[in-house]
């Protein structure tokens, strides 16, 4: 196993060789919390950090982390995607579409 801790909770769970339902059981946190947080469609709570954090061996602190970035890249794409739209609307206006 690497000694380097991946940058997103999937990842680490991977890493470690461990299904959603292991790291549930193991940190008392309900599965689809897990699986919300890994989506990025929601953020950990402070108590479900150190919880995961405890159950996958890493600070509660580089745990935020790991939590966060699903939450950071979901953001950036939805930025990025809207971007993107508003950009296709004034081509489409300058076309005179």
């Amino acid at each position: 196993m690497s000694n380097k801790i991946p940058s997103t909770l999937r990842a680490l769970r991977s890493q470690r060789g461990l299904s959603m339902s292991a790291v549930s059981v193991l940190a008392g946190v309900d599965v689809a919390a897990i699986s919300r947080i890994e989506s990025g469609q929601a953020r950990a709570t402070p108590a479900t950090v150190v919880k995961l954090a405890r159950a996958l061996g890493i600070s509660a602190r580089r745990m935020a982390r790991v939590c966060d970035q699903a939450w950071r890249d979901r953001e950036h794409r939805q930025t990025t995607d809207q971007t993107e739209a508003l950009r296709r609307i004034d081509l489409d206006a300058m076309a005179g579409h």
